[in-house]
């Protein structure tokens, strides 16, 4: 009788899924994932985080979208996910400078869970991804964009 391979064992840690295309914020969430004990997958366009959710069990814990990403629309990208049942439970933190209001705006308007400023995920991610896996929200468009601060903590 032959062996039958095991099958691949599932990731042990909870997956983040970071869907950016520059340099720079993936390095930066990478290092703030460290310490978290969670897998950071990075990917540039809306077919690659759609193979990551056909492919990846369980579901990544959250996705992460930068709003500045050139080589996909985030807003349209951030409606189909929340539009689509087999993705929308997943929370959705989106990111932009504090001062990009508009791209802000078309986040919470196309679904996204919480919205922030680039320096408070870069610098504060795990205190984000505890408010967001505890249900806050920040899709009103007359929220203001989740800011944490040294002086938050």
């Amino acid at each position: 009788m032959t062996p039958v391979p095991d099958a691949p064992a599932p990731p042990t840690r909870p997956l983040l899924l970071l869907i950016a295309d520059d340099l720079l914020f993936p390095s930066r969430i990478r290092e703030a994932v460290k310490p978290l004990g969670l897998d950071l997958r990075v990917v540039a366009t809306e077919a690659a985080a759609r193979a990551v959710f056909a492919s990846a069990l369980p579901l990544p814990r959250a996705v992460l979208v930068n709003l500045n990403a050139r080589r996909l629309d985030p807003a349209a990208l951030i409606r189909a996910l929340k539009a689509d049942p087999a993705t929308a439970s997943v929370p959705l933190l989106a990111f932009a400078g504090h001062v990009e209001t508009a791209k802000h705006e078309a986040a919470r308007a196309a679904g996204a869970d919480m919205v922030a400023a680039n320096s408070s995920v870069s610098l504060h991610l795990g205190k984000l991804l505890d408010r967001l896996w505890a249900g806050e929200h920040s899709a009103a468009a007359n929220d203001a964009v989740v800011e944490i601060t040294d002086a938050a903590r």
